[in-house]
């Protein structure tokens, strides 16, 4: 059944299917529709709205059949008589069956549709419509709504059949607008369940709500069994807007509004769900007493597509409002939402008063679920519900409050011992006032949440400050969190009073200063906060309140400065460092004091021209203060104040105040620039030049200042009157001078000739005079900047060139000379000049660069004769930009430089080493020229770019490479040998490298050089590339014992270093592993070891070993009490230093005492050392030596001594052979194993009989038991079966030998001849011939009879078990059956122990006899069989590993 809009008529279909329109109003029947539906009405509702001017309507019913009709119904209205035309819209036989269908219908809240136009969409609908039958749709796409027509009024309907969702529209024809398929996973003949919901269109702000709320989409919610599909139809499209999985099936769903949807399931289940699927809330609704199929009405008409009956819950959920109807088929259950104000309420009676304010301040926020009697929009929500707020606050202060006082009275009227009275009393009022403030806690958050402080300094505050309650401090103590955490940002002027007074008697100024910094200072009465920061000194505040309220940058300084004069020595400095600090950031355009934000681009020029101008005002114009007698005799006194008190950050802050904006920088060097307005950039000039005034009068206010000999000596002068210091040569002095020169060198400021050669004389005073008194960053080096920069700006009539050329000679200022030198075109002294600066050198180099491409006539003569001449001395200075000038100005002269060269040995080798890398690597590393030039360093800016000529000679530099790559260098073999005794004489750690890298040198005559210098490890390098291992290994170790001797020294030193402890602790020891003697051991032990292991490959095993061993003795003879002697005097005579043989002798002898372990005091961590040595040794021999030679050398060295420090190598080398022998003990059972398990698989399959397919020959075609006395019978694995005798005549008249399968399966195989009477098949089996007589009465012959088999086996030769088991595996059904040879199985070593075992326990002693026979004769048999050479790779009871396990028993 189904209502119309208005209410009046009720539209009711029957189980027999007739159809009854109601007049609910007379309660009467107005009309009976029959004979439209055979089978009963599941489907009745209403289309569309009313037409109230010609009371026409639209009704669709339908039945379970599909059959579906709709109704056209007019009204006369004066005889009230009930006219009805029905048009069939689906037939039910050609469509598919509707199980579900809901019409559009209009917003019950809003009492009316909103128009929604369509436009020109258009959608296909042929394949829906295939689908639905041929009644649906029959073009491909059509326009679905008129312009200004109305969805409601078009009469849109979804219809849900099985497998779709189809969203149709009935008028004026039927067509198909959109379809949603069923989802996956969904049981077949499931009943689907849909409600329709418009809803408005979701706004970004609340501002644009009306004009929204006039286009509405509408929501679809269909239920398939577990799954819920929310999709919204927007337009032409209908997109799935949410999917979720419930726990049971749906029964039922309807919208509760648009943003809720109740959903019924089977378990009794009432779900509230968003429209996104989020769970809202969950409850039961079943009935007591009623559950299973009475809990809702249910009709059983549908049959699914297994002609089961399914229940259909349809008509049985319904909403209205905030009430929820869910009929029953004996009850009607009603479930209802709860107002807002009843949800508060409950929770208010209920106690939870902390509840009660969380669902209200969830209700103001507009993010409470389920609230349908509220408004849309925040603001009228915000309206509706703030009463009952204030009220609910009051409600909760009131009783918490009186429940406090009762409580707390009575705690406190309770008698005490007279000694616990105090402390009881006080115990008491901490936890009053902790209550008090949770109280005050709730009622300052939720008042700071709704927005209403008015509320909390009215109502709250009153309470607080009752005469029952006396909470006025509790009350001003819980703001100040509030207020740090920007929640609370106002105070009125009352409460700002009591809290600043309160606080200051507690002494918590500073809390108070932090509140206002975080207040909204439009809230404040200004000039009342203002007053309380000047009584209570809170500067920071009032600094913050004048620039954030007034804009106003400069009374709060005029506040600090006056102050400033007045205070005490330490109040002073502290307040001092604050102007600073707040000075610093305005100049850079931060907002004072930190974290509140910056300050505007466009307000920054004008703020840093009016502190400025503020900071050189003069005393006479400084009237609104009062200043003392001394201090109004002083020019500038508020930049004299902040220069006493820090004269370095006093400049610092000025800097600030005059460096050039990034931004406007790059502003005007982008390329739109051009483009921009001519006022613009007169503006931007301007603004450039009024700043230049201002350094001009800063710099010279600080002239006067130094002129008037008032600069401050230091820092910790305590006053201004007793602070002054005449003019010398002070710190303070310093910064100025550099400050001022700094400025004149941007060409921002000039100063007079007098200053001018006051700051160059203090710029190039001696480096240790100057260095005690300049700041941190005013290096020597910088200050040489300094003056560079002064000079090429300043006029040179300004300055006295020979005095300040002295000056600049003294204070070692190489490139301010080399300048002078190049004015007065004195170029040579100017070359010398740069050549002195050799932490810079890139400054001669582009002198020279520049002289030579700008230079003409006779200064490029004497400039080239200069440069020439000091070839040797610019190689030692620079010899990559000395190779680069070679090559680029000298390059015809370069073999007569190198000629030249020869008389400067390490200019040569310097000069060789760069054409060397050159031709090696192809380039140079130039960096150690640029990196000057381009790194400025920290805390330092930068004066001036680097000049022209320096620029010039980096561009030149970069390109270099190029230069080289078109023309490469070459270098003839005599130079490289010259270079590698260079090499030995200048880098003697670089000669191996040399070699390394290198080819095309005579090894003899290098080898000679190596032996010359005494470069070892060069010289066995070059011995080993000749073949000569031995030698180079005994040169290598020739030095053992002076670094044997080394180590001693240097344990000796560890110990004695650590004498609380045992020379045997192990801190100790790890102490000497971590010396660099140790290291060195290590480093010359890892050379011998490398220098073995990569000759052994190429060396004859004897010569090997005796390497190996030489190298192992080397380490091993000091644990043996032996000496070393030998190879120290071999060392000796290698290298010629020792001529007679005599003396030779005689050296040697006592050499072989000169150095033992057993006398040294650190034996212990020695024989460590030498342990560790040697384990080295032995593990780089393995892989490489045999590890039984190995320990026969251990043994035959150490056998009659204790093993002591060899235990743990011995023991290493076990482990590893131990673990080898594991794995191939492991491997041989995995093989045996699976060998044994495969053979007997095969055994299995080639001994069991075989049964004829027929009882006839295939050759000769008669009876197998024909002639079966005189021959045998041949049955293959395939089930043919032949006479023996056949068989023989086939081969002999075929001529093809022995046959090798079955002659049927296998006609045209070719059969091979074998040796020893024995043939081998293609598949790998031999074929062999029986020579016993067969067995009469046509039995079949079985081959594999003991005797045979034993005779067989012994007589062929063998085939291994491996081939046999590949040509099965290749084909299995050409097995033949007489051609195998008998397979005798060794099982598992552990299988075989276990069997024996058993054996040998069931036996006993009886059969002890017979098991000794059996295995002699197989040992016999075995021998034999190796005798004969047999092929077999897997014998009975052998290992491929060694010998057998069942051997050893």
């Amino acid at each position: 059944m189904s209502f119309n809009q208005q209410g009046d008529l009720l539209l009711a279909g029957y189980g027999d299917g007739h159809v009854t329109l109601w007049d609910v109003q007379k309660g009467v029947v107005v009309k009976v529709i029959s004979g439209e539906h055979t089978a009963p009405v599941v489907h009745a509702f209403f289309l569309g709205q009313d037409a109230q001017n010609t009371r026409q309507f639209k009704a669709v019913t339908g039945d379970c059949k599909g059959l579906v009709v709709l109704h056209h119904i007019s009204v006369v209205v004066l005889i009230n008589r009930f006219k009805i035309q029905t048009q069939c819209l689906l037939d039910g036989k050609n469509t598919g069956l509707v199980l579900s269908a809901s019409p559009l219908l209009s917003d019950e809240f809003d009492g009316s549709a909103s128009s929604y136009s369509q436009g020109n969409a258009t959608v296909s609908a042929s394949s829906i419509s295939s689908m639905v039958g041929g009644v649906v749709g029959g073009d491909a796409g059509w326009k679905l709504f008129n312009e200004g027509s109305s969805l409601v009024e078009e009469g849109v309907v979804v219809f849900v059949t099985h497998q779709t969702a189809l969203v149709v529209r009935l008028s004026p024809k039927l067509e198909v607008y959109a379809n949603l398929s069923r989802p996956n996973g969904i049981r077949e003949g499931s009943m689907p369940y849909t409600a329709w919901k418009y809803m408005a269109q979701a706004s970004s702000s609340t501002e644009n709500m009306s004009a929204e709320a006039v286009e509405r989409v509408s929501l679809l919610a269909i239920a398939w069994e577990r799954k819920v599909q929310v999709a919204k139809l927007v337009k032409s499209e209908l997109k799935v807007y949410g999917e979720w999985s419930l726990d049971s099936a749906a029964i039922g769903l309807a919208w509760l509004d648009d943003q809720m949807l109740v959903i019924l399931t089977s378990t009794g289940q009432l779900n509230l769900f968003a429209k996104d699927g989020t769970v809202i809330h969950q409850t039961n609704f079943g009935v007591d007493g009623i559950g299973g199929d009475e809990l809702l009405s249910y009709h059983t008409h549908f049959v699914n597509i297994y002609g089961n009956p399914e229940k259909g819950y349809h008509n049985s959920i319904a909403v209205r409002g905030t009430s929820i109807y869910i009929l029953g088929p004996t009850h009607l259950i009603v479930s209802r939402l709860l107002p807002w104000k009843e949800r508060i309420l409950v929770l208010r009676k209920a106690g939870d008063w902390m509840g009660a304010l969380n669902m209200a301040m969830t209700l103001y926020d507009g993010h409470a679920h389920g609230v349908v009697d509220l408004p849309r929009t925040l603001d009228a929500i915000h309206e509706a519900i703030m009463p009952y707020l204030e009220e609910l606050l009051t409600s909760y202060v009131d009783e918490v409050f009186s429940y406090i006082s009762v409580a707390f009275c009575n705690q406190i009227g309770k008698p005490d011992q007279p000694y616990d009275s105090n402390n009881r009393s006080n115990s008491v009022h901490s936890e009053i006032k902790e209550q008090y403030t949770r109280v005050g806690g709730v009622a300052v958050e939720f008042c700071c949440h709704i927005k209403r402080t008015d509320i909390l300094f009215d109502k709250i505050f009153s309470k607080f400050i009752d005469v029952h309650v006396q909470q006025r401090e509790t009350f001003l103590e819980l703001l100040e969190p509030y207020i740090l955490k920007d929640m609370l940002g106002s105070l009125p002027p009352e409460i700002m009073q009591e809290l600043v007074e309160y606080y200051s008697t507690k002494g918590w100024l500073q809390r108070v200063e932090q509140c206002v910094l975080h207040m909204d200072i439009s809230s404040l009465d200004f000039n009342q906060v203002v007053r309380l920061c000047r009584e209570h000194g809170l500067y920071s505040a009032l600094v913050y309140l004048f620039n954030k309220g007034l804009d106003d940058f400069r009374a709060p300084l005029e506040e600090l400065f006056a102050v400033l004069q007045n205070s005490q020595k330490e109040n002073a400095i502290a307040l001092g460092y604050r102007m600073l600090v707040y000075l610093k950031y305005c100049f850079t355009g931060l907002a004072f004091p930190p974290g509140h934000g910056t300050i505007p681009p466009t307000r920054l020029p004008s703020l840093r021209k009016e502190l400025v101008e503020f900071l050189l005002e003069d005393s006479s114009a400084m009237k609104s203060r009062t200043v003392s007698g001394s201090m109004s005799k002083q020019p500038y006194v508020n930049l004299y104040l902040l220069l006493e008190l820090d004269t370095e950050a006093t400049l610092d802050v000025l800097r600030c105040a005059f460096m050039e904006d990034k931004l406007s920088n790059s502003s005007s060097s982008s390329p739109e620039s051009a483009d921009r307005p001519i006022e613009e950039a007169k503006e931007e000039n301007n603004v450039t030049e009024t700043e230049n005034v201002l350094v001009q009068n800063t710099v010279d206010a600080l002239i006067q200042i130094t002129d008037m000999n008032v600069v401050p000596s230091d820092t910790t002068s305590s006053n201004g009157d007793d602070g002054l210091s005449k003019v010398g040569t002070s710190k303070d002095k310093g910064c100025v001078f550099e400050f001022i020169a700094y400025y004149v060198a941007r060409q921002r400021a000039k100063v007079s000739k007098g200053m001018l050669c006051r700051i160059l004389e203090y710029l190039t005073l001696d480096n240790h005079i100057s260095t005690n008194v300049s700041s941190h960053s005013s290096t020597p080096k910088n200050r040489e900047k300094q003056v560079l920069a002064l000079l090429e700006v300043v006029p040179e009539s300004d300055w006295d060139v020979p005095f300040l050329l002295d000056l600049c000679e003294r204070a070692k200022y190489h490139q301010v000379c080399g300048l002078i030198h190049s004015i007065r075109h004195e170029y040579v002294a100017a070359l010398d000049s740069y050549m002195k600066d050799v932490d810079e050198p890139v400054h001669a180099f582009s002198f020279i660069n520049k002289a030579f491409s700008q230079f003409i006539g006779n200064d490029r003569a004497a400039i080239r004769s200069a440069v020439l001449s000091r070839i040797p001395e610019l190689v030692e200075l620079s010899r990559e930009g000395a190779f680069h000038m070679v090559t680029r100005h000298f390059s015809d002269e370069s073999s007569h430089i190198i000629t030249k060269l020869h008389s400067h040995p390490r200019s040569l080798f310097l000069y060789l080493k760069t054409l060397i890398e050159l031709h090696l690597f192809g380039t140079l590393d130039l960096s150690g020229l640029t990196k000057d030039v381009i790194t400025n360093p920290p805390n330092v800016k930068q004066v001036k770019d680097p000049p022209q000529g320096i620029h010039d000679y980096l561009e030149n530099i970069s390109d270099f490479p190029k230069h080289m790559r078109e023309n490469p260098s070459h270098v003839p073999d005599d130079l490289i040998e010259l270079y590698l005794e260079l090499l030995c004489l200048y880098e003697r750690g670089s000669v191996l490298k040399f070699l390394e890298m290198f080819d095309s040198y005579r090894v003899e005559h290098c080898l000679r050089l190596c032996q010359e210098y005494g470069i070892i490890d060069a010289a066995a390098f070059l011995l080993e590339r000749v073949g000569d291992v031995g030698t180079a290994l005994s040169l290598t170790l020739s030095d053992l014992n002076d670094k044997f001797v080394e180590l001693d020294t240097a344990v000796e030193a560890v110990v004695l270093n650590h004498p609380k402890l045992d020379s045997s602790s192990t801190e100790v020891f790890n102490t000497v592993l971590r010396t660099k003697e140790v290291n060195g051991m290590y480093d010359l032990l890892h050379a011998c070891i490398g220098l073995c292991q990569r000759n052994t490959p190429r060396l004859n095993p004897e010569e090997s070993e005796s390497h190996w061993f030489k190298l192992l003795d080397s380490f091993c003879d000091p644990l043996m009490d032996s000496s070393v002697e030998e190879r120290a005097y071999e060392r000796k005579n290698y290298f010629g230093v020792l001529a007679e043989s005599e003396d030779s002798q005689l050296d040697k002898d006592t050499y072989k005492t000169s150095w033992k372990i057993s006398k040294s005091r650190n034996g212990d961590i020695l024989r460590k050392l030498l342990s560790q040595f040697i384990k080295d040794i032995v593990e780089g021999m393995i892989g490489f030596v045999h590890l039984p030679s190995i320990m026969s050398k251990l043994l035959s060295d150490n056998g009659s001594q204790e093993f002591g420090y060899f235990k743990l190598t011995i023991l290493g080398m076990l482990a590893t052979y131990g673990f080898e022998r594991r794995i191939l003990d492991a491997a041989k059972s995995l093989i045996e194993d699976d060998t044994f398990y495969t053979m007997s698989l095969l055994k299995k399959g080639a001994s069991h009989g075989f049964a004829p397919r027929t009882s006839v020959c295939c050759i000769c075609n008669a009876l197998l038991t024909k002639n079966s006395v005189t021959t045998g019978i041949r049955i293959f694995n395939c089930g043919h079966a032949i006479h023996l005798q056949c068989e023989v005549s086939e081969v002999e008249s075929s001529s093809k030998g022995f046959s090798s399968g079955c002659p049927v399966c296998m006609p045209n195989q070719k059969p091979q001849k074998s040796r020893n009477k024995s043939t081998t098949t293609d598949n790998g089996l031999v074929n062999r011939f029986s020579s016993r007589r067969q067995h009469p009465h046509g039995s079949t012959i079985h081959h594999h009879d003991n005797d045979l088999s034993e005779n067989m086996y012994a007589g062929q030769q063998q085939i291994s078990r491996f081939e046999i088991l590949s040509s099965l595996q290749k084909n299995p059904r050409f097995m033949q059956l007489e051609n195998l040879p008998p397979l005798r199985l060794a099982p598992p070593a552990v299988y075989h122990e276990k069997v024996s075992k058993v054996a040998h326990y069931q036996t006993g002693e009886s059969s002890n006899s017979s098991a000794v026979i059996d295995k002699h004769s197989r040992q016999k048999q075995n021998r034999e069989l190796r005798v004969r050479g047999s092929s077999i790779r897997f014998p009975l009871k052998s290992s491929i590993f060694g010998k057998d396990k069942t051997n050893k028993r």
